[in-house]
């Protein structure tokens, strides 16, 4: 099984704007990172949609790692 190479990226907002965007992401029952992705995958650039939706359905859920 190939392993994918994990990166992180910040986005410069003000702490109102990420304040909110996790409240909008709660109630849909997201995170702030699958928000973000879903976002992003809504921007019409097939490529990039693709490889968001196999993200979000490869993506462990949050919490503790289940045994």
């Amino acid at each position: 099984m190939a392993t994918v190479k994990r990166t992180r990226f910040q986005i410069d907002a003000s702490t109102a704007i990420r304040d909110q965007a996790k409240e909008v992401a709660s109630r849909r029952r997201l995170t702030l990172t699958e928000f973000v992705l879903q976002a992003l995958a809504k921007e019409g650039d097939a490529k990039l949609s693709k490889l968001i939706e196999k993200e979000l359905a490869e993506k462990q859920p949050p919490g503790r790692p289940q045994k």
